[in-house]
Order: structure tokens, then C-alpha cells, then sequence
């Protein structure tokens, strides 16, 4: 390849890539490193990033969406998934040479071929970036103490530890790993109530508390909302006032693709988003100018509640009642719900606003250990 189709290569790859990848390109462009370095890692991080979105790890339109909160939130768990995901897949081209072209090398050449240019180029492109932005440091505004200071970019480095030779982290393991995150039965609904009213008598400090009342009442309706529907994280934060419908017990939203959809909210729930939006107004100071049904508040201004700060509501609430969760965790309790009650797959994907019945298969796997139990315990 000559070295200006390298070039122009590479910066179609660097245009796709987050503000902060194409910060950490940038520098190694000083250092200098060669454009076929920058070029491989520049595709390295794609790949790792477009694994985020259609893990659903992640949630943003496209991978240049996707913020450094992200990669805040990210555990060894992910990084073992991906390296798996990187072992098992049979259509990855490697270096100029499709799997057509490996075949006709011995199984130990492929295999040797698949682990040291695959995973270890890809760890190896992570562990890199991971470091940098660890230790590159950036000013910002801190509200709790009104003044800015000075942090890392990224708060921990969870690729210290990650080793590069291939680990295999099946996909039993990853539907285990998830099943320990769901919350079914009547979990969900204690959970809910304990949100709204248990969790405030675990507090000690007279802030924390008063920072509790403050937003208990939005937060319940949130995790009501979550596990009343199943909709995704960033179909929640874009849902504004208006798509709510309790008549039809239904919210509108937009599902992947642009397309509008109704969620079908569960009346179990439905209380908690009634009491949250009869008080929205005068908790967060919001006018008819304010169209996002989940607000904040800041300088006492009313604005749209992030992704980022959901993740971090619901990490606080699940950890303190002793079962750590996410939102994409709690999207699959209800399709485990949903699975429970119509063992149709169709149906639950049309449910969660899934456009085939592929990524609901993780439930099927989870009734049957149950089926497995009960089958087990039948006569004991």
C-alpha cells in the first residue's frame, strides 16, 4: 500500500473515532509513531468500539458519540468478553487474509495466526490508550465544592491487569454473568420500594439524606419506567413529557434506526411516574419550556438528565441493596419477564423494540436452568 493511500486511509478511520481517541492519535503522531501504526490502532479501536454499541455496553448513535463517562464504566468483566468475541469470530479478516486464505494453512498456524494478531495487536492498542488517558489530565468544574480542579482523564485503568494472550470467556459465561444482574419476580418490585423509601434509612449524613429526598421521587420513576417497559437507556433520556400516555399505558419512543415506537408500560408502575411528573415541576423548576420528562437541576435551572448520571443513580441504588446492576441489566430482566410468561421469542422481542429475535435468545438459556431446578427439586 503506498504511503498516501495509508494516509488517507488512516484519516477516514480517525474521523470516526471519539474526541478523546483522536486526542491520544494526535499525540502519538508527535511522538512521531509511522501512519501504519496509527492506521492499526486507529482500526483496533473501532472494532473495539463498535463491539461496545452492539453489545449494547455502551449506548450512543454512533461510535463517535461514545463519551470517556463510557469508559468510566467499563470492568475487567467487558475486556475478557471482548477478547472472546475476538477468538470466536469466524469472518474477521486478518492482516490482508481472510479465513479462506487461513484455512489452507494447518490449524495450529490459524489458531497461532487468530490469538498473536488479533488479541494481542487489539489488548495491546487498549492497554496503550487506557494508560494515556489514566495520566493525561484535564481541568473540570466540581459542583459540590464550586471550583474547578484538576483530575485524570480517566479515573481508573482497568487495562493494568488485563493480560494479552487469548482468554475464552464463553457464552454461557456471559449469560451467567448477566443473570446474577437481573432483577425478576417480586426482587423488582422490592427493589423499587426500597428506592423510594428504604434507602434513605441506610444514610447517616444529614446531606446525603437531604440529597436523597431531593430526588427519590424521579429516581423510583426512572427504575419504574426501566422495568416497566424494558426501553433502553437512551430511548429513557430522550423520552420527553409529552410522550407519555397513561390512558393507554404506553410511552413513545425512538427505537434504534429512528423508528417511533410505543412502549407498553406494566400498571404496576405506573404510580410512581404519575406522583414523579405531579411534582416535576416544582422539584427540578421546570416551565413549559422544558420538554424532557427526566430533569436535573442545575444553578437552578432545569435540564435534561444524561446517560451517564442514570448509570450512576442506579449503580448507587442496586449496590446498596446488595445487587449491582445496570440499566442494560434491568432490559433484561423484563425480556426474562416477558419470555416467563409467553415463551415466544417474537413477542418479546416486539416487547424490548428488537428488530429480530437473535439478542433474545440470552433468555431462553435462563428459563431452561430454571426448568433444569425445578426438574431437579420435584420429588426432594
Amino acid at each position: 500500500m503506498s504511503r498516501e493511500l495509508l494516509r488517507e486511509r488512516y484519516e477516514k478511520e480517525f474521523e470516526k473515532l471519539p474526541d478523546f481517541v483522536q486526542k491520544y492519535l494526535l499525540y502519538l503522531e508527535a511522538i512521531p509513531r509511522s501512519t501504519n501504526t496509527l492506521y492499526e490502532y486507529s482500526k483496533e479501536y473501532r472494532r473495539f468500539l463498535t463491539w461496545l454499541l452492539s453489545e449494547g455496553i455502551v449506548h450512543a448513535k454512533d461510535i463517535s458519540d461514545i463519551r470517556l463517562a463510557d469508559f468510566e464504566r467499563l470492568n475487567k468483566d467487558k475486556i475478557v468478553l471482548y477478547k472472546s468475541f475476538l477468538n470466536q469470530s469466524p469472518k474477521r479478516t486478518f492482516e490482508g487474509k481472510t479465513e479462506r486464505d487461513l484455512s489452507q494453512a494447518s490449524l495450529d498456524e490459524r489458531n497461532t495466526h487468530r490469538l498473536k494478531v488479533t488479541v494481542q495487536r487489539s489488548i495491546t492498542a487498549l492497554r496503550s490508550l487506557f494508560k494515556y488517558l489514566a495520566n493525561e489530565e484535564v481541568e473540570e468544574y466540581d459542583e459540590q465544592i464550586g471550583d474547578y480542579i484538576i483530575r485524570p482523564m480517566l479515573r481508573r485503568n482497568i487495562m493494568v491487569n488485563i493480560e494479552n494472550g487469548g482468554v475464552d470467556a464463553s457464552g454461557e459465561v456471559r449469560k451467567d454473568k448477566i443473570e446474577k444482574m437481573l432483577y425478576l419476580d417480586s426482587e423488582a418490585i422490592d427493589f423499587v420500594e426500597y428506592v423510594y423509601s428504604g434507602y434513605g434509612n441506610t444514610l447517616t449524613s444529614r446531606q446525603a439524606k437531604t440529597a436523597y429526598e431531593k430526588n427519590r421521587i424521579r429516581d423510583t420513576a426512572i427504575l419504574a419506567l426501566f422495568l416497566g417497559s424494558g426501553i433502553r437507556l437512551s430511548e429513557l433520556v430522550n423520552t420527553n413529557l409529552s410522550d407519555l400516555n397513561y390512558e393507554g399505558l404506553y410511552v413513545q419512543v425512538q427505537r434504534k434506526g429512528d423508528t417511533l415506537d410505543h412502549a407498553m408500560i406494566s400498571p404496576i408502575f405506573i404510580d410512581y411516574l404519575q406522583e414523579y411528573v405531579e411534582q416535576r415541576e416544582g422539584l427540578y423548576n421546570a416551565d413549559d419550556s422544558v420538554s424532557a420528562l427526566f430533569l436535573t437541576k442545575h444553578k437552578n435551572v432545569a435540564k435534561r438528565m444524561e446517560g451517564g448520571s442514570i448509570e450512576k443513580m442506579i449503580d448507587k441504588y442496586s449496590t446498596a441493596f446488595g445487587k449491582r446492576t445496570t440499566p442494560h441489566k434491568l432490559r433484561h430482566s423484563v425480556g426474562t419477564m416477558a419470555f416467563r410468561k409467553t415463551k415466544n421469542l417474537k413477542t418479546v422481542s416486539e416487547i424490548l423494540g428488537q428488530r429480530g429475535t437473535s439478542a433474545t435468545e440470552i433468555y431462553t438459556h435462563i428459563v431452561k436452568k430454571e426448568k433444569r431446578s425445578v426438574i431437579n427439586d420435584l420429588w426432594t
